[in-house]
């Protein structure tokens, strides 16, 4: 698979993350949903990552710091993004993390030394001014408040995805996946315990467990092995854009 063709499904599978995120925060805190899902997503990726022994990456002192860190800005915005749909629409959140272009274009130009075009530097422009026209309207209604949160995240992902283009070339998708994975677990791990002790919500309804099980398999999985394989092939600014 090119990594055009992988973007392009990822890009048309992350298009339902919002309506999922909303649907799972009827049943369940969004911290304790979106871990779930990296639970659900970590067991999928097992075998691949022990058939090959691609787990020594995972605790290589090489490679571990910057997969940890990877889970750890992923883990922390994957959270904020479902709780968010707590307070704002799933169509108000699709269009609100469309800021991200804006974010990755700028990182990716000081960190990584991608050359911003003119096209990207006109979408950039489209992008704030929408997504100001959004909040100023949401300023008068209880959205708000998740608007603000979806805001805060791209930046988060946009520096996971810039630490594993700084890893090895013969790092795979499935080992950067696993990785992520890996570590955004042990990233939430305290803060599920807590909320686990303090009667967090949490539904065993099999409506619940479904659209938990859609979460793992779609957006903790195949959308991470989708998008490694993606960035892997073509300048992140670019992807992140189409």
């Amino acid at each position: 698979m090119s990594p055009l063709t992988a973007l392009l499904i990822d890009v048309a599978m992350t298009a339902c993350w919002p309506l999922i995120g909303r649907w799972g925060m009827h049943y369940a805190s969004g911290v304790l949903f979106g871990t779930a899902g990296l639970l659900i997503g970590a067991a999928l990726m097992a075998p691949a990552v022990a058939a090959r022994g691609r787990w020594r990456a995972l605790f290589h002192r090489s490679t571990a710091p910057t997969l940890m860190a990877m889970g750890f800005f992923s883990g922390t915005a994957t959270v904020i993004f479902i709780s968010a749909l707590g307070y704002t629409t799933p169509a108000n959140a699709a269009i609100m993390a469309q800021v991200e272009v804006l974010y990755s274009a700028l990182l990716c130009s000081y960190f990584l030394r991608e050359r911003i075009t003119m096209e990207q530097a006109a979408a950039s422009v489209l992008i704030i001014a929408g997504t100001g026209m959004i909040m100023l309207h949401d300023l008068t209604s209880p959205r708000w408040k998740g608007d603000l949160m979806i805001i805060a995240t791209p930046w988060m992902f946009q520096i996971s995805h810039m630490l594993s283009k700084r890893l090895p070339k013969d790092l795979d998708a499935v080992t950067l996946s696993a990785g992520r994975v890996f570590y955004g677990l042990l990233t939430m791990a305290p803060l599920c315990l807590w909320l686990a002790l303090h009667d967090a919500r949490w539904s065993w309804a099999p409506r619940a467990l479904l659209i938990l099980l859609v979460q793992g398999v779609m957006m903790s999985c195949l959308n991470f092995l989708l998008w490694y394989k993606a960035i892997r092939g073509m300048d992140l600014s670019k992807a992140t854009a189409i």
